[in-house]
């Protein structure tokens, strides 16, 4: 993963370097060209997204993420359909643990979300937006010592455990106001311009779960010929309405922070831009805490079934629970030379937090056959799924806005293991 990251930056560093040295004409097409459209959008979350537009108005976005490391599009599709056939068997479920690479467990996440963005600038440099959203995250990790004695049978080894298996999931609403401040041209009218970014998002949340193992190393399970043991001990933490769908608001919150600079020489054709977003951290208050205890020892499998058939998640106590949020680091680099054609490559790092996501290059070409409807296609590097495939497309208008975009992961089509999508509609004044 990093020697591709580095070759892809390597690769747009020299492209930039030819590109630099073309200028863009102000009386060329390429210059007629709105800036803030050169910014392209991004899967996941970016505050300053809709912000690029220098003119009032509202915008309507949503999209998601969704990926795993095991099972693609037509398995899942597959497994959806005997669903819904009321036809699923345990026996499809087990063949479907056999898509998990042997030694890496199922690893899996996710984050959807829906804002409505109300801005516009104040004077020449000044830029405010204010936002409210809905966003939810979620994460899975089964633990390869859990799955092999699904997957794998107990022909070859006795001994397995939970190991490090968990799960969480969040789901919040929020409100944010952020900033932007343009400095520039420096020095000459074909000087840089600086933009820098900032803002917070008050995060109010509505659904939290989680669940692991309490035992070290995930307690044990053995499975001989004759005889089953097990030893495990399972917390769950989850607020009210967590399981039977209830939405509640509620009595935590918390701040995040986000913060963007962007350095642009439009006369040269090329753009650099560094995000932080996600800083902060919730408290969710009145979260049950439960536990379960498995402890068994018998040659019976009736046995083994009743105890898993009474198996019950016992209250111990109602707690608060501090939640870091997923931070992401984004790096961009853009370059263009003329009306037709723009390069983007985009880096994004996660940094600490819950729901941890894989590191993941987006190369980006946008295609401006007529100058307000962009067309882009691109590849996406990084995560458990190697190589992806991303297209979009766009109507950029002084009044209007709509962007279509999506992007596979580990694949193309039926074959792709994650995939993205996102929209928006906008309208300017």
């Amino acid at each position: 993963m990093n020697r591709t990251i580095t070759a892809l930056a390597l690769t747009m560093v020299a492209c930039t370097a030819v590109l630099t040295a073309q200028t863009v004409p102000d009386e060329s097409q390429a210059a007629a060209i709105e800036p803030g459209f050169r910014r392209n959008p991004a899967f996941r979350i970016d505050p300053f997204n809709n912000m690029r537009i220098p003119h009032w108005g509202f915008v309507l976005q949503g999209g998601g993420t969704a990926e795993n490391n095991a099972i693609n599009v037509s398995d899942f599709g597959a497994l959806l359909f005997l669903s819904g056939e009321d036809s699923l068997r345990v026996v499809d479920g087990l063949d479907a643990l056999g898509l998990v690479p042997m030694g890496s467990g199922l690893n899996g996440n996710g984050e959807v979300g829906a804002s409505l963005y109300v801005g516009g600038p104040i004077g020449r440099s000044l830029q405010l937006a204010l936002t409210a959203a809905g966003r939810s995250y979620g994460g899975l990790r089964l633990d390869d010592n859990a799955v092999s004695l699904l997957r794998d049978g107990n022909g070859s080894r006795e001994a397995f455990s939970l190991g490090d298996s968990n799960g969480e999931g969040l789901a919040s609403g929020e409100v944010g106001i952020h900033a932007l401040y343009r400095i520039g041209p420096i020095g000459s009218i074909d000087g840089v311009r600086l933009i820098l970014g900032g803002g917070a998002r008050y995060i109010k949340p509505v659904l939290y779960v989680s669940a692991n193992s309490l035992l070290n190393n995930g307690g044990v399970i053995l499975v001989t010929g004759d005889s089953v043991a097990a030893n495990m001990r399972v917390e769950t933490l989850q607020t009210a309405g967590a399981t039977d769908g209830t939405v509640k608001l509620n009595d935590g919150g918390g701040i995040a922070g986000d913060f963007m600079a962007r350095v642009e020489w439009p006369t040269s054709g090329l753009a650099l831009e560094a995000q932080l977003l996600n800083v902060g951290a919730v408290s969710i208050a009145q979260v049950e805490h439960r536990i379960a205890h498995v402890d068994i020892n018998t040659t019976s499998l009736e046995e083994v079934a009743d105890v898993l058939d009474t198996l019950e998640l016992e209250l111990q106590d109602t707690v608060e629970v501090t939640v870091t949020l997923p931070r992401l680091a984004r790096f961009t680099a853009s370059a263009w030379a003329n009306r037709i054609l723009q390069l983007d490559l985009i880096a994004t790092i996660p940094f600490g937090g819950e729901f941890a996501y894989p590191a993941t290059v987006d190369a980006w070409s946008t295609w401006r056959l007529i100058r307000t409807v962009p067309l882009r296609a691109g590849l996406v590097f990084g995560g458990d799924q190697g190589i992806g495939f991303s297209g979009g497309l766009g109507v950029e208008l002084r009044n209007f806005l709509f962007e279509l975009s999506g992007r596979t992961l580990g694949g193309l089509f039926e074959n792709a293991t994650g995939a993205s999508a996102g929209f928006s509609l906008g309208v300017f004044f």
